[in-house]
C-alpha cells in the first residue's frame, strides 16, 4: 500500500453508515473514501478506482455481501482487494464459515462500528509483508467480541 493514506471504498446501502465512515476516515485520519450505495455500483467503483480496502455491508437490496465478494474475487482486477465485512445482522455459523472461506475476506466488524477499533485493525493490515492468513489471525473470529 506504500502511501500515507488509504483509498477506502465503502459499499453500504445505509446513507448514515456511509456518511459516518467517510467522515471519520477522511477528516480524522486523512484517508480517501469513495462510497457506493449498492453492490453493483460498488463493483464498478472497485474496478475503476482500485481501492486499498473495501468496507462491505452484508445486506443490501440489489446484492448480498456474499455476492459482491464473489464478483470481486472472480475479476482479476479486483481479486486482491481485501474486504472488511460490516454488518448489523447476526450471522449464523454457516454464514460465518462461508465468509472465512472467501479469499478476499479479512475480518468482520459489527454495527454500530467502533471506528477507533476498526482503524487499529486497518493499520495492522497495512504492515508490510504480513501474509493474509497472519493478518486474519490478528483479529478475533468472534463477531460478538467486546470493544
Amino acid at each position: 500500500m506504500g502511501k500515507d493514506f488509504l483509498t477506502i471504498l465503502n459499499i453500504d446501502d445505509d446513507q448514515g453508515c456511509r456518511h459516518a465512515a467517510a467522515r471519520f476516515f477522511t477528516i480524522m485520519c486523512g484517508h480517501k473514501v469513495e462510497v457506493a450505495e449498492n453492490g453493483r455500483e460498488g463493483l464498478r467503483k472497485a474496478a475503476s478506482i482500485q481501492p486499498d480496502i473495501i468496507l462491505l455491508d452484508m445486506h443490501m437490496p440489489d446484492m448480498t455481501g456474499f455476492q459482491v465478494m464473489e464478483a470481486l474475487y472472480s475479476a482479476p482486477a479486483t481479486r486482491r482487494i481485501p474486504v472488511i465485512v460490516i454488518t448489523g445482522a447476526h450471522l449464523n455459523d454457516r454464514e460465518l464459515n462461508s465468509l472465512k472461506a472467501k479469499r478476499n475476506f479479512m475480518f468482520l466488524e459489527q454495527k454500530p462500528v467502533k471506528f477507533g477499533r476498526l482503524l487499529q485493525k486497518l493499520e495492522r493490515i497495512r504492515q508490510p509483508g504480513l501474509p493474509r492468513t497472519e493478518a486474519q489471525n490478528i483479529f478475533s473470529d468472534d463477531p460478538t467480541e467486546p470493544a
